[in-house]
């Protein structure tokens, strides 16, 4: 169609635009005319308009209607739609009201079927395999493969778990905790709400109350500041506020193996910190301290990172205060050090002891009072509160074996002697991941308390 030359100038764009097959642009472009009325623009709409049925007919034809329906609502504000157009627009409408009843019928499906794979793997985890299967089983057809793959893992870890229950029965049929222990371990990850748990976990540490040494071996919880215990792989735990250090030949607090007086020196405990006092010879002289190559005649404040020297050997020892804020602190054997810590119990002799004040922190990474790579939780934390020493693990699970107590993870206090049982939350991706980025950590640790 030639332009007049009075035609306003956007019908000159619009038929560029149609030119260019942009149907939508020059629908835009003569929509927003200030000459809506003219009969040069009015003519063009027309034209777009009977444009864009054409083409949203062939769009049907592909059984595009999403597209159909955008294109027949831009053509509905050039033209009037009627007849076959009018028809065509209903039943793209009718086609996309379907789809979305369809969409929505298949999510519902899918949120269905994610709740019946989550029902079944609790129950696989409390043990009732049979029960699980049997549920997924009704939506095998529809479910695909997640469904398929729920129940070949299900499958698996049914099979495990058997193979483990007789496993770990017939070892402590034997007598042999180490192995019960480790199939046990095994249980408690396949289905750790299993009742075949529960009872095992009673029968293995009625198993460790009958290997204990002798009847004073019951557990009993700590409750008082006097006590003194021993936590292998961490050190002697002293509570009190008042330390006595001196010979191995002594009853004192800390008796340490090296050349130094029956009684020594002292630790003090206040608000502010810890404090040193050198104790006094028979001569009435001070014992021979020093804090970091300065000899102690009477009282000394202690930092972290002091080294203390008791004698004229080379008993020297670190103390330290590893987290900030927290009063409880460390006294370890420098590596050139003399001078060892003897645990009058056994006669063994460590290199670490901690004074526990308000809590002591066992994590793998700093900033903790004791560091160990291996421990498969954020965080274990002995707390000492108005009734006693208490554990409590961070980002893992934890038991307590207790001989003549059995086992207990709700009471949460320290016993003497005990084993603390620490297991790992992971899911499967997290395992692998933590095997290849930190190889050092296990997925259960066994602590182990006993009285000094």
């Amino acid at each position: 169609m030639a332009m007049g030359w009075l035609d306003p100038l956007e019908c000159k764009a619009a038929r560029d635009c149609l030119r260019q097959g942009q149907l939508e642009e020059a629908a835009r472009v003569l929509l927003t005319s200030k000459n809506r009325e003219h009969r040069a623009v009015r003519r063009l709409l027309v034209e777009v308009g009977r444009n864009l049925v054409a083409r949203a007919t062939r769009e049907a034809e592909a059984d595009q209607w999403e597209l159909v329906a955008k294109t027949l609502e831009i053509a509905s504000q050039c033209i009037t739609l009627e007849g076959e157009a009018l028809a065509l627009q209903n039943r793209a409408l009718r086609a996309l009201a379907e789809k979305k009843r369809r969409e929505e019928r298949q999510l519902e499906e899918q949120v269905k079927i994610r709740e019946q794979v989550s029902e079944a793997k609790r129950l696989a985890s409390s043990g009732e395999f049979t029960l699980a299967l049997e549920l997924l089983a009704r939506w095998e057809t529809q479910g695909g493969r997640e469904v398929t793959a729920a129940i070949e893992e299900i499958r698996l870890s049914e099979r495990r778990f058997g193979t483990a229950v007789r496993a770990c029965e017939e070892a402590i049929e034997r007598g042999d905790e180490g192995l019960a222990r480790h199939h046990w371990n095994t249980l408690r990850q396949i289905a750790p709400e299993a009742p075949q748990v529960k009872r095992l976990a009673g029968e293995l540490a009625r198993l460790a109350a009958r290997g204990s040494r002798s009847a004073v071996d019951r557990g009993r919880p700590v409750r008082g500041r006097s006590e003194k215990l021993l936590m292998e792989g961490v050190g002697i735990i002293l509570l009190g506020e008042e330390v006595v250090l001196g010979s191995a030949r002594e009853e004192v607090h800390l008796p340490i193996l090296g050349r130094i007086h029956r009684r020594h020196a002292v630790l003090l405990r206040d608000r502010q910190g810890w404090q040193l006092v050198a104790c006094r010879d028979k001569y009435g002289e001070p014992c021979l301290v020093k804090v970091d190559g300065h000899q102690v005649s009477d009282v000394c404040r202690l930092a972290d990172g002091n080294v203390v020297q008791l004698g004229e050997d080379k008993c020297r020892w670190r103390f330290r205060l590893p987290v900030s804020g927290s009063l409880t602190a460390l006294w370890e054997a420098l590596p050139d050090s003399t001078g060892s810590v003897v645990v009058p119990s056994t006669g063994e002799t460590l290199k670490r002891v901690v004074f526990l004040v308000d809590e002591l922190s066992v994590r793998p990474s700093a900033p903790a009072h004791i560091v160990r790579e291996d421990l498969p939780c954020r965080g274990l934390i002995l707390r000492w509160e108005k009734e006693g020493l208490h554990w409590d693990v961070e980002g893992g699970s934890a038991w307590a074996e207790i001989p003549g107590v059995t086992w207990t993870s709700s009471d949460r206090y320290v016993y003497l002697p005990s084993r603390l049982i620490i297991e790992a939350q992971w899911d499967e991706a997290e395992r692998l991941g933590r095997m290849i980025a930190e190889p050092r950590q296990t997925e259960h640790v066994t602590l182990v308390f006993r009285q000094c």
